[in-house]
Parts: C-alpha cells; structure tokens; sequence
C-alpha cells in the first residue's frame, strides 16, 4: 500500500516498488525448497497486485486507459512540454539542457553538513559490508555484525539514492521546476547515515573501547545536527532557504546570484503581515500577475486572521498599492529583462533577498529615487537594449536615452555619465563645437534598489550617433582623462 501510494506521489516511486521485486526474486532463486520458493512467489504476487490496486484505486487519472497514462508519466518525467528557466552557479540554463551535474551540486548544498559527512561514510561502510560477504560468504567479514537483513536494507536504500541520480545523468531529463523533483534522495540518503553510525560503533581503535568511539561518533553528529536546528531556529519562517558552508552565504547577494532560493511564493504572508504594520490605508489593493499568483496570493491571505483578511483587495480595474516579489522566473539569455518599481522594504536570509515589497506609487519613496525612476521607465521599459558596455545596459526610446546596471555599487556612480551627441547636419552646432563635431552633456546617475541609473533627453533634431561613457576626471574636451567605459549609439 505504502509503494503504491509513492507512485501516485513520485512516478520515480517505481525504483522502490521494483526493488523489493528484485529482492523477492532474489529470495526465490536462493530458496532451498519448493515451499521457500512458493512463500517468496507468493509474497511478491501479493505485494505487487495490491500496490497496484491501491495505486489504481488512488489516482482516478489512471481509471481511463490505465497503461497508455502510466506510461506518460514516465515520458512526462523525461521530456516535460514545458520549458523553463533555472539559475544554477550564476548562469540561466535551459530546464531541457541543465548541466549534468545539476542534481549533484544542489544536494551537496543543501544537505546539513553531518548528514552529508555520515551518509558518505555509510555508503563506505555499506560498500565494505557487501564485499566482505562477497569474499568470505554470507555470515563472516565486516557484514556479519549487522545481518543479512540490514545489508538488504541498506543496498536497497543506496540503490534508491543512487539511481535516480546515474538516470539524471544519463538521460538529460527535461526537469520542470528543476531541484524540487529530487527531494525523496535527501530520505534514503538519512538513513544511509545510520550505517555509517552502527559502522563506527563496532569500529575497533588500539586502546580505545568501541563504546567510546560510538559514543563520541553519536555527540558529535548530535552537536551538528544541533547546529543545524540552531540555524533553522535563526532564519524562521524561511527555514526551506537552507543552504550549507559549501556556497558563499556570508558575501550581500552572492547566494542570490548564484542559485535558486524562494519555492513557489511561500513567504508571501511575511510580506501581507508587513505591509499590515506600515500602511495606514483601510484597504490595500494588490492585483496578481496572472492566475497562479492569484491562487498562492489567496492561499497566503487566507490564513491570516480575519480582520486582516479583510483589508487586502483584488481590483484589477485600478492600479495595485503594492507588489510582492516572490519566486523568481529567470528570462532565458538575451531576453529583455521587466523591471518592477522601486523597493520599499527586503525580506533576507543569509544576506540575501528573497522577497521584496515594492510599491508603484512614487510618493511612497524618495523624491530623487521617484525622478530616476520615472524618467528611466520612460526608456528602460520599451524595447531591447540599444548598447551595452561597462555592465550597463543602455536604452534608447521616444527621443531619451536611459542606462542601467543590474546590480551596482554605490562608487560605481563616483564619475559623471557624460553623452556626446553627433547632429545629422553639422549646421545645427554652434562655431565653437564645429571642431569637436558634437553637443556635450554630462549627467549624474541614482542608485537604487542595488541599481545604478541614468536618464537624458536628447535634442529635438536629427543625430546620428551618441556617445556615453565616465571618466574619472575630465578637463579640456568631453573624451579627455580616465575612461572607465563608453559604447556609441547610431541613429537610423
């Protein structure tokens, strides 16, 4: 019954469904008798027709044509029609052609570090077992301590581990919301860890009792799960962002950059909770994106209480109050990036945001912020970018032109953004600009919500072609002294 409603949950379920198959088969083939072999096909005829039927009974997508949808299932867990997105070690891949060491990398960063060291240790110790019965039989070497039936277990358990982690690598499967399909590994490979415990309480040091070393094996995978509960303890309610020493969680938005942290909204009550506390209005308006958000918004409100449900409204027919900045779905590269309004408030773990209330009323923030923003949305927002140079993108719209850095530094706007711009008909400049060839103006940018922008409007008469770029010092003509970056723009 338990291996048929694991296949309803995880199609993957079938791996744990055909290995106690396998053992029973085993079982059959060592039986002794003909009543050993008719008890161990007996056995394995009944585990298989009720995990079945209760499969069955249980998935009512099965009632129609039962072979034909299984089997799409299992097409559907390979090669998913739906394409998405994953940020993995700071670069955007495909969910069709992640790198093959994709499940790898986010299981060794996400597992606590003592069960990562002890479930290592018992596959080791899992391995030596084996072989040890393999060499001497069955009853003698390092397996005899702990049984024929705890070998099985354990096999089984390494098997469940480790084949679906060899499927991954060799078949590419195309994984929808990618990491979040591997979960189960993180069960069997717990348990591999008791073996590396039961290992280390039967291993032998000169002068040294084995009660000691076990012992002292239990504290201290004790003191690090400890740890461990410590650290949950300090980032609640976002425990589920867990990530180990093995990746930069110290650095302000490393992590972010390099890897994926929220799952399907889960945090957006914090955000309903706080903008409860700042924002005196009686009702609070804040239009979803598209149906799915809809759906995780509802499910967030409905578990607040009931005065507070009350304040929050759903009045796509007006501009929402505020927005709430969940998961992140990453564009594929090349594709033009939205930039949503300016960010009033950050929810972080490990340094790093995972959620963020940004609000499109200009009047809520700073007024230098509200001017940068109005006159870089203006640009920023239509279109792909004209150029790019010094990691800023730059924008050219309705006679403006606008740049922008992702994610910049406050001394990165130490120098002006200084623009020369190149008029079609060389009449239109003055005398005194006729040698240089070009109109000069230099322009501040504005930082915020860890971007770096700037925004100018540009003659009303024909150009054909503008400079931008800074310079540490000027003096003299518009391109004399330190360049630290320009790029041209050329006008049809």
């Amino acid at each position: 019954a338990a291996a048929g409603l694991l296949v309803n949950l995880r199609v993957m379920g079938v791996v744990l469904f055909a290995l106690v198959l396998v053992f029973r088969a085993w079982a059959w083939f060592r039986a002794g008798g003909r009543g050993a072999r008719r008890r161990a096909a007996a056995t394995a005829g009944a585990f298989a027709l009720w995990g079945v039927v209760v499969l069955f009974v249980s998935l009512p997508y099965l009632w129609r044509d039962p072979a034909g949808r299984l089997a799409e299932m299992v097409v559907l867990l390979t090669h998913h029609p739906n394409i998405v997105f994953e940020l993995f070690r700071g670069e955007v891949f495909s969910s069709a052609a992640l790198p093959w060491d994709y499940v790898l990398h986010w299981f060794a960063i996400s597992q606590p570090p003592v069960t990562l060291l002890l479930g290592l240790l018992g596959l080791g110790a899992l391995g030596l077992a084996a072989g040890g019965v393999v060499r001497r039989g069955a009853g003698a070497g390092p397996g005899a301590a702990w049984g024929a039936a705890e070998l099985r277990f354990g096999i089984l358990l390494a098997t469940c581990f480790a084949l679906p982690l060899v499927a991954f690598v060799l078949l590419q499967p195309t994984l929808f919301d990618g990491w979040r399909h591997f979960y189960f590994l993180h069960g069997p490979f717990c348990l591999l860890a008791t073996f590396a415990l039961m290992g280390l309480r039967q291993l032998s040091v000169r002068g040294v009792r084995k009660e000691w070393v076990g012992g002292a094996a239990c504290a201290l995978t004790a003191a690090g799960l400890g740890v461990v509960a410590v650290q949950m303890a300090q980032i609640h309610p976002n425990q589920y962002v867990y990530f180990n020493f093995l990746v930069d969680r110290k650095s302000p938005g490393r992590l972010r950059e390099q890897d994926e942290m929220d799952y399907w909204n889960m945090m957006l009550r914090q955000g309903y909770e706080w903008l409860l506390k700042e924002a005196p209005e009686a009702a609070i308006n804040m239009r979803p994106r598209g149906a799915e958000v809809l759906m995780e918004i509802n499910r967030n409100v409905q578990i607040l209480p009931a005065a507070a449900r009350s304040r929050f409204t759903h009045d796509p027919s007006r501009d929402p109050d505020f927005y709430l900045g969940g998961s992140v779905f990453h564009s594929p590269p090349g594709v033009h990036k939205t930039f949503f309004p300016p960010v009033i408030h950050r929810f972080q773990v490990y340094n790093n945001t995972i959620m963020t209330v940004s609000t499109p009323d200009l009047s809520r923030v700073h007024p230098a912020v509200a001017d940068a923003y109005r006159a870089f949305r203006r640009v920023a927002m239509v279109g792909e970018p004209a150029a790019r140079a010094g990691g800023f993108d730059v924008h050219l719209h309705d006679g403006r032109l606008a740049w922008v850095k992702e994610i910049c530094e406050p001394g990165e706007l130490m120098s002006l953004f200084r623009l020369a711009l190149y008029p079609a008909d060389a009449d239109r400049l003055p005398n005194h600009l006729r040698e240089l060839g070009y109109f000069a103006i230099s322009v501040r940018g504005v930082r915020f919500d860890g971007k770096c922008l700037g925004a100018a409007r540009l003659p009303d008469f024909a150009l054909a072609r503008a400079r931008l770029g800074q310079f540490v010092v000027g003096g003299g003509p518009l391109w004399e002294g330190d360049l630290l970056w320009e790029t041209e723009v050329s006008f049809d």
